[in-house]
C-alpha cells in the first residue's frame, strides 16, 4: 500500500507486504523493490535494476536497487543471535564475535563497486549460448560499505604476517544449498546432499591494508538488506561479486 511505503522508516516496516511474485516461496518474508528485473523466475532471486536506475543515481546505487545473485533461499537471521567464528589451523586464538562486538570495533567505510561475472551475458548468449542465464548490463552496483577490516580481526586472533606463503583465508556462509557437484575432492570427508557456499583469498591479500578487505555490516548508512547478507558479509574490493560471501558465518585461516 502507498501509505505504508510513504511512512516506512526501514525496510522491515514493509515486511508484511511481500512482492506478489514471492508468495509461496521461501523468500515471502523478504522486503523487495518491485522495479528490480527478475532473471530466473520467482525463485531463487536473481535480479538487476533497470538501466534507468543507473542513469538516475549515477555512482551510488540505492541499496534496495542493487543487483542480487542468490543461489537459494535468503536466510532469515537475527542480529542478536548471529556470530562470526574465526578459526582454522593457522589461528592461535580462535574466537566467536557477536554483531554488537563487531560494531564496537574501529570501522572502515568506503565505496565499493560489485559486479557479477555474468554481467552482459545476454549479449553473449545471443551470439553463442552459454550455460548461464541472461544478465543484462546492470549486473553492477556501487554502495558505500561500512565494517571492520579483516586484517584487524585476524591480528586480534593472533594471525601474523610471517610465513604467509601457501596460506589462505576461507569464508563460509550460513545457507545450506543442494549439492550439484558430487562427493567433492576429499575421499575421507565427502560432501553430502547439502553444501555451504564458500570462497577463499590468499592470506597475503587479507593482511595487506592496501586491499581494504572488509567484514561489512552496513551499506549506504543502513544495515544490510536481507538479500545482501544481513547482518554481515564479506567485501573484497577488486574481486567479482561471487567471491564476497553473504550471511557470513566462518572465517578460517588454513594452510
Amino acid at each position: 500500500p502507498e501509505n505504508v511505503i510513504k511512512n516506512a522508516k526501514t525496510m522491515w516496516d514493509v515486511k508484511s507486504y511481500p512482492d506478489h511474485r514471492d508468495k509461496g516461496t521461501p523468500d515471502e518474508w523478504v522486503p523487495r523493490d518491485g522495479r528490480l528485473v527478475r532473471l530466473t523466475g520467482r525463485h531463487p532471486f536473481n535480479v538487476e535494476p533497470p538501466l534507468s536506475v543507473h542513469n538516475e543515481f549515477k555512482f551510488i546505487t540505492p541499496s534496495s536497487l542493487h543487483y542480487v545473485r542468490n543461489h537459494g533461499a535468503c536466510p532469515d537471521l537475527k542480529w542478536e543471535d548471529h556470530k562470526v567464528s574465526i578459526g582454522g589451523s593457522c589461528v592461535p586464538n580462535k574466537r566467536e564475535i557477536t554483531m554488537d562486538e563487531l560494531v564496537a570495533m574501529p570501522p572502515r567505510e568506503l565505496p565499493v563497486t560489485l559486479v557479477c561475472a555474468g554481467n552482459r551475458r545476454k549479449e553473449q548468449n545471443m551470439i553463442r549460448q552459454t550455460i548461464g542465464f541472461n544478465w543484462g548490463a546492470s549486473g553492477v552496483s556501487t554502495n558505500v560499505y561500512k565494517g571492520v577490516s579483516l586484517r584487524s580481526l585476524l591480528l586480534q586472533a593472533g594471525v601474523t604476517e610471517d610465513n604467509m606463503s601457501g596460506k589462505h583465508v576461507e569464508f563460509i556462509g550460513v545457507e545450506d544449498l543442494p549439492n550439484k557437484v558430487g562427493p567433492g575432492p576429499f575421499p575421507d570427508q565427502q560432501w553430502g546432499k547439502l553444501v555451504k557456499y564458500g570462497t577463499s583469498i590468499p592470506l597475503s591479500r587479507a593482511m595487506n591494508p592496501a586491499y581494504d578487505v572488509l567484514i561489512a555490516y552496513q551499506a549506504n548508512g543502513e544495515v544490510l538488506q536481507p538479500d545482501h547478507g544481513y547482518p554481515v558479509r564479506l567485501i573484497i574490493p577488486g574481486y567479482i561479486g561471487g567471491r564476497m560471501i553473504k550471511w557470513l558465518r566462518e572465517i578460517n585461516v588454513l594452510e
